[in-house]
């Protein structure tokens, strides 16, 4: 069943590829709008501490280490001043999410707008709620961890608690999470519901269906694909030209894959709804005492 809804994300992003140009170009102006503030930071950082040429030619993890050192205390403070960022990072994601489930709920011209102006606000306020529970989780995995730690002394002990243990269980409560709140979401978008209860919908699916799984598990492997391949080629070869082809090539195909992910979450998302309103009506009924 769920290979069924990964081919139907796949051929909507072949049936509909004026949405991936428009995530590409959208997500193209926020990066160029944000990286100029990081820009401007980042140069008055590295022209007072000789290290720009080097850098500039390849990365370098122990010019990088000696750079920290010497100007840590003003990266943190250029950091700290650029953590507006953020939030504007985090409610452009969620403009961008409700758009596309607009646009592959109802088609049209417009209905990507649409939905940006009519569910951005609501959408935040529920990835808010998401975002707390996921910082709660994070800390009972930081918990555990220093207790295994207690348990596990030693190199080794440490090696596995901290290495292997912790940044997996991390790896897999923001996939968790981030699946909860993207079936919340469609439960806000698509079925009508208040934020509290989509909420609590959301959480209920990755344990009421092994397809919901599949699907969200199949496109991740496919993003984290598109986003590491890059990583393969030796861009120094090709020069600034060829790695800013080869960039661009993999935004649009990254792209490519949101709007395949959405896509198929939203087809499987409304199979599903149409499939068991029979029995939510029946409950309905029940409680109301019609039967």
């Amino acid at each position: 069943m769920s290979v069924h809804y990964l081919k139907s994300g796949i051929e909507s992003t072949r049936a509909r590829p004026g949405l991936i140009v428009l995530l590409y170009f959208a997500n193209l102006a926020m990066g160029l709008i944000l990286s100029i503030p990081i820009l401007i930071a980042f140069s008055n950082v590295l022209s007072s501490s000789g290290f720009s040429v080097e850098l500039a030619e390849e990365f370098d993890l122990s010019l990088w280490a000696d750079l920290m050192k010497e100007s840590g205390p003003v990266l943190q403070t250029v950091f700290a001043q650029m953590l507006w960022l953020i939030p504007v990072i985090y409610i452009w994601k969620i403009a961008l999410s409700v758009g596309l489930i607009e646009a592959h709920v109802n088609g049209g011209g417009g209905s990507f707008w649409k939905g940006v102006g009519r569910d951005t606000g609501r959408a935040t306020i529920l990835g808010l709620v998401y975002l707390v529970m996921f910082v709660a989780a994070v800390i009972g995995v930081i918990i555990v961890a220093f207790i295994l730690s207690t348990v596990l002394s030693g190199e080794k002990g440490t090696l596995w608690v901290w290495f292997i243990f912790t940044p997996l269980a991390i790896f897999m409560t923001i996939a968790l999470i981030d699946m909860m709140h993207d079936f919340g979401r469609l439960e806000l978008i698509v079925s009508g519901k208040g934020i509290m209860a989509s909420w609590l919908a959301g959480m209920k699916w990755p344990f009421i269906s092994g397809s919901a799984n599949s699907i969200y598990l199949g496109w991740m492997v496919l993003g984290l694909a598109a986003l590491f391949i890059a990583l393969l080629f030796d861009l120094r070869m090709g020069g600034l030209f060829l790695a800013f082809l080869v960039q661009q090539l993999f935004l649009f195909l990254r792209a490519g894959v949101t709007v395949g992910w959405i896509a198929s979450e939203v087809h499987f998302f409304e199979d599903m709804r149409m499939s068991m309103e029979p029995a939510i009506a029946a409950d309905a009924r029940t409680e109301d005492g019609t039967l």
